[in-house]
């Protein structure tokens, strides 16, 4: 572990401030209990000023929401218990669905609003009458910690989050200059250009959140705008990368001798991209691009699709890298004087729809809301006081790590935190607050361990835990007006505490002991599926389509990397990106096609369904690939433009089903006749 920088100290310094005047304030007034709005400025706290205000305003609305609930819920059913942990469950489980279901960070909103009614009612249940007062007392608690987080943050040497995101943008575009020096080298992609282009689809999805908060640290439209521009066509580059790939060496088998012309050409793009060749501007390349296409062509007619395919997809590469850099430069001046003019057509992914493991994600809510709802039954009929604890935390627990493949060794995890807060929280409270005389011993007493804890919570590694050790350490003290020790009652709720960690885990375990595997297989099924749905005869929205096939992929991917699989069963994830375009190409050319792709679609839409039932891809069956090329020679032999751009993306289709990389894969023979 290195030693904190600067930056984190001064984070840690700026939580510990707000937290100390969130304290202060709530003994001033006084609070009922002040120890909620100390600690919720360490729930809200980020080391970026604009994702403190996002999640300040995500958590107030979350707590009203949850607040509002609980007195429509608590009161209703207080003489039915059973009734009322029904209901206090479905809820749960309804706004935990919402929660997953939303993969920004708004989706904190829903959740807290679940596990807020367990929070504020449980420790009411036997007094419904007071339960208002209590929900709006928590509600002034919890807003006023947010709006201590949030003025310090803003006031106090605010951090932007625009340089972070411009970062971000530059390690893409470095990774993808590389690749596509490799590419343009005449290499073929390897495995570490395989993880590398795996990476950067992971990273180019990640920005989403960024972008998101964005708004929150900028007077402007501008940034958010080119910055989601940026993002949709850095998704792009992977699939634009690879397809360029498939269609280079296609072209480099089918020559019959390297053409130097061609070499000097892509040495001067490969230049370009790198940033070397500054003399040479992307309209330049592009207009060399068509002349050599032409001279090609017409010098080697037999293999002038593949020329064709190759030099097209190297052009819509220069029109995308072009973008790129120019909507970084934009990015980076805030509030240019003009936009960039955009020449790589593709729609606005951020904000498209994403792909969603429904039926997973369902069975993830309600098995959490099952879970609350057995623990509320035992805690009614054990008649154990101080019980409500239990149900809580293993609700907190549960919701936290619902979207886990696996969410059992997180909640171990938090098992070993809460049970660390509790002994930190024993030797606060007993050994010694006996001591605090003033509210100034009492700030010295907290100052050292939460400034020091602090600093490792802007670590992604190390936020989770650190948050959740400061935040059950405050609330497991409870900071009062005076000092009131109570051990039996500090005993028996920690125990209870623990005892809702405990179960939680054990749930967990009984209910989904699938694991990451069985997440992989379903992402894998779905994708043949989908490409198989992509042969069908109705319109497909293109915006619609490649949103969630590159989000399902981005969620392939990482997993993928950490399954001793060796892609037996899944192959190359950036595969279905390759034939998702091609087909979406073929399915715009089919109306002008004379029925010519009738068959082929019916003929690929079983075989991708048979690789849906497999969780895996199936050797191409031989009548399929002779299909492919007796539908890419008649397409050849028809002089209509429509044909000719169906035979592009049938040529296309043919060689990302080759699947080179693919350990299992068969690789079609590139004969005279489907070349010509």
């Amino acid at each position: 572990m290195t030693m904190p920088t600067w930056r984190e100290w001064l984070f840690s310094a700026k939580a510990l401030l707000a937290a100390l005047l969130a304290l202060y304030i709530a003994l001033a007034i006084p609070l009922d209990n002040p120890y909620w709005a100390m600690a919720s400025v360490y729930v809200v706290s980020h080391p970026l000023s604009g994702a403190t205000r996002s999640k300040a305003l995500y958590r107030a609305l979350g707590t009203l929401l949850g607040a509002a609930a609980s007195v429509a819920i608590i009161p209703t059913f207080a003489q039915q218990p059973l009734m009322m942990s029904l209901a206090m469950s479905a809820w749960i489980g309804a706004l935990l669905f919402l929660s997953l279901l939303d993969r920004t960070p708004r989706s904190y909103i829903f959740m807290l609003a679940a596990y807020t009614v367990p929070l504020i009612s449980l420790s009411e249940v036997n007094h419904p009458a007071t339960l208002f007062d209590v929900a709006l007392a928590r509600s002034e608690e919890i807003l006023l910690g947010i709006v201590c987080a949030s003025l310090v943050n803003a006031v106090v040497f605010p951090s932007r989050i625009a340089p972070i995101l411009g970062a971000r943008m530059d390690r893409l575009l470095a990774d993808g200059r590389e690749v596509a020096a490799r590419l343009l080298a005449s290499k073929a992609l390897d495995a570490a250009d395989q993880a590398t282009l795996n990476r950067l689809l992971v990273d180019v999805m990640g920005l989403d959140g960024m972008i998101v908060q964005l708004s929150y640290d900028s007077s402007s439209h501008l940034p958010a705008r080119h910055a989601r521009d940026f993002r949709a066509r850095m998704a792009m580059l992977i699939p634009q990368l690879v397809s360029l790939g498939d269609a280079l060496q296609a072209m480099r088998r089918e020559l019959p001798q390297p053409l130097p012309e061609l070499a000097e050409y892509l040495q001067q793009v490969a230049l370009w991209i790198d940033g070397s060749a500054l003399q040479v501007s992307g309209r330049q390349l592009q207009e060399r691009s068509r002349q050599l296409e032409v001279w090609l062509a017409d010098e080697h007619p037999r293999q002038a699709l593949a020329i064709e395919s190759a030099l097209r997809q190297l052009r819509a590469l220069i029109d995308l890298w072009q973008d790129s850099i120019d909507l970084r430069q934009s990015f980076a001046e805030g509030h240019p004087e003009r936009s960039p003019v955009l020449h790589y057509r593709v729609e606005q992914l951020v904000g498209a729809p994403r792909y969603y493991d429904h039926g997973l994600l369902a069975f993830s809510a309600a098995s959490v809301a099952l879970g609350v709802f057995l623990l509320c039954v035992l805690w009614f009929l054990s008649g154990w006081e101080h019980g409500y604890a239990a149900v809580f935390i293993a609700a907190v627990a549960s919701c936290f790590f619902a979207g886990q493949d696996n969410p059992a060794p997180f909640i171990r995890s938090f098992l070993v935190a809460t049970l660390i807060s509790t002994l930190a929280a024993a030797t606060y409270l007993f050994a010694l607050m006996p001591n605090v005389q003033d509210f100034g011993s009492l700030a010295a007493l907290f100052a050292v361990p939460l400034l020091l804890l602090g600093t490792l919570a802007g670590r992604p590694q190390y936020a989770g835990t650190v948050v959740l050790l400061a935040v059950q350490t405050i609330s497991t003290i409870t900071i009062q007006d005076s000092y009131r020790a109570d051990f039996p009652l500090f005993a028996d709720m920690a125990l209870s505490t623990a005892s809702g960690v405990v179960f939680a885990l054990i749930w967990v375990r009984l209910t989904r002991p699938f694991g990451m595997l069985w997440a992989v297989q379903r992402l894998a099924r779905e994708g043949w599926a989908s490409l198989a749905e992509l042969t069908e005869g109705r319109r497909h929205d293109f915006t619609q389509v490649v949103s969630r096939v590159i989000d399902r992929v981005s969620q392939l991917l990482p997993r993928i990397a950490q399954l001793d699989d060796g892609g037996q069963a899944f192959g190359d994830a950036i595969q279905e990106l390759r034939i998702c375009f091609r087909l979406l190409e073929l399915q715009q050319a089919r109306p002008h096609t004379e029925g010519a792709l009738e068959a082929l679609f019916g003929q690929l839409g079983d075989h991708f369904q048979a690789c849906a039932r497999a969780r895996r891809q199936l050797p191409l069956p031989a009548g399929l690939a002779l299909t492919l090329d007796r539908t890419l020679d008649g397409l050849q032999q028809q002089p209509m433009r429509s044909a000719r751009q169906a035979a592009r993306a049938l040529h296309g289709l043919r060689l990302a089903l080759q699947a080179p990389n693919h350990p299992g894969g068969n690789a079609l023979p590139l004969t005279a006749g489907a070349s010509a």
